[in-house]
């Protein structure tokens, strides 16, 4: 598909794969919240965040397979060709799963014998034990949801993923109204995954899809073709990983289990961001890469410069609005006793007011032939980060591991610039003048009007600091939406506002 239907293609892949990236953070927010204030003991909520965390931070192997299974799917020239490639996924599928979940149970009784003490750590053994079994189960079944996505069935991938998230929501909801065993909630917080494979195979059967999970015609050339590709994703998931995961560990190691408990509730926001960052390489990578094999310098450069400006805009009012009112946020949503976070919050989400630019993600990097300067430039920025959470959390306690990850990236940033500016063909004066600046003017004039709210009025419940946030980032993007966005613009912002679902 060309012209604009394929620009309406891109952009409502997009804006689905996020509204179900974010309507799981939002559901994960609600486990949190509640977590926070059913169980008896901030360490319990610190030893939940510790182990139930793993089955998201090691789905490193998953990812890094599924884009490049996606990409091998959507290539292959026919429908026999497709299921032979589906099949050789699905072994690949089982094996990460396998790997996945013996890591995550292999460090759930690691940390559970170093870091905890007392019942936690009988429940973080059982728990994490739990975790990696369905986890293991789970990322064999998403081989289905990868499988949508090869086919371009953008809608029906993120519905799927939508219901997932609801019937994940009810159990757990449940699980912990219940006041069942720790143990169990953390077993079971790995559920995703599993859900949501199971609907997408019920919905590769009823579509007729020629997708079976075992087939003849699957062979080592099949496999071959999505493994070299995974490598270098494999780097930046891993440095993804290292940067995001560490924090607590050092916390723990350093600290206790109260203060990876204060440090839950930043990591929780912040992750909202990262969700969304990684929505966009779901049509970013096979995007960018088509363009790159076509030799279509003209739309690799627009993708580039119109991408960084819309994820620009969505991204700084976000970013800026947790920042500023990082202790109101934490107070209303998790309870008083964890507003020492708070600061912790303001540091950890500052980064994204630069990472929020398109031309700087891994997902444009890689579908732009650079995934190996990308992956070497995060990698460096993971040992960094991991350097400077050793030094600075004996001093700076929760705040520690948030510095240590905003300046490491920080640092990664003029170089991951440069890589996508040199891919793309964009001139850094153009990037300024038609993305950068217009995104950060808006976020300074939201970042002090939302300041002055803060400590003029002093919003203390959650009416008063959710319509003040909500109103802020509504303001932002509807002065951008009136001042910086052309005609053309503002019409395909109308056209996806009246997006229907085919």
């Amino acid at each position: 598909m060309r012209g604009p239907g394929e620009a309406r293609l891109l952009a409502s892949g997009a804006l689905l794969q996020q509204v179900a990236q974010a309507s799981g953070l939002l559901a994960l927010l609600v486990i949190v919240t509640l977590l926070a204030r059913e169980l008896e003991s901030v360490a319990e909520l610190g030893a939940y965040g510790l182990v139930a965390s793993l089955a998201g931070y090691l789905l490193v192997l998953r990812n890094s397979v599924a884009s490049s299974a996606v990409r091998a799917m959507a290539a292959a020239p026919d429908r026999s060709a497709r299921a032979d490639v589906f099949a050789a996924a699905a072994a690949l599928y089982v094996v990460v799963g396998l790997a996945t979940g013996a890591l995550i149970a292999l460090v759930s009784v690691v940390l559970a014998g170093t870091v905890l003490d007392g019942g936690l750590t009988d429940d973080a053994r059982a728990g994490g034990i739990g975790l990696g079994g369905l986890t293991a189960i789970g990322i064999a079944a998403s081989v289905h949801l990868d499988a949508l996505r090869a086919e371009r069935m953008f809608p029906t991938a993120a519905g799927a993923e939508i219901a997932s998230v609801v019937l994940y929501l009810a159990l757990m909801v449940a699980l912990i109204l219940a006041d069942a065993d720790l143990a169990l909630i953390i077993a079971l917080s790995g559920a995703l995954p599993l859900l949501s494979g199971l609907i997408c195979a019920g919905l590769v059967r009823r579509a007729g899809l020629p997708f079976r999970l075992v087939r003849a015609g699957a062979s080592r050339r099949h496999r071959a073709a999505i493994v070299p590709t995974a490598g270098w994703l494999l780097v930046i998931e891993l440095s993804n990983l290292a940067m995001y995961a560490s924090g607590r560990i050092v916390l723990g190691a350093y600290r206790t289990p109260t203060a990876v408990g204060l440090y839950e509730g930043p990591v929780r926001a912040h992750n909202l961001l990262y969700a969304l960052g990684g929505a966009l390489a779901v049509p970013t990578v096979p995007t960018a890469s088509r363009y790159v094999a076509a030799g279509d310098r003209r739309r690799l450069r627009e993708l580039a410069i119109r991408g960084s400006r819309y994820t620009l805009a969505l991204f700084v009012p976000l970013a800026v609005t947790l920042m500023a009112l990082a202790e109101p946020i934490v107070g209303v949503w998790l309870g008083d006793r964890y507003t020492d976070g708070a600061t912790a919050l303001t540091v950890l989400v500052s980064y994204w007011v630069l990472y929020g630019a398109l031309i700087v993600t891994p997902g444009f990097l890689a579908g732009a032939g650079e995934a190996r300067a990308a992956g070497l430039t995060l990698a460096t920025a993971a040992v960094l980060n991991l350097l400077l959470a050793l030094i600075l959390t004996p001093e700076l306690g929760v705040e520690g591991p948030a510095v240590a990850t905003a300046a490491a990236l920080a640092a990664a940033y003029p170089v991951l610039l440069r890589i996508g500016l040199r891919a793309s063909g964009v001139r850094l004066s153009e990037l300024l003048g038609r993305a950068v600046i217009p995104a950060h003017t808006f976020g300074a004039f939201l970042a002090a009007g939302l300041l002055a709210v803060r400590y003029g009025l002093e919003p203390e419940t959650l009416p008063a600091v959710a319509a003040t946030a909500l109103a802020g980032v509504a303001l932002y993007w509807a002065a951008f939406y009136a001042l910086v966005l052309d005609p053309g613009e503002r019409e395909l912002v109308r056209g996806l506002a009246r997006l229907r679902a085919p």
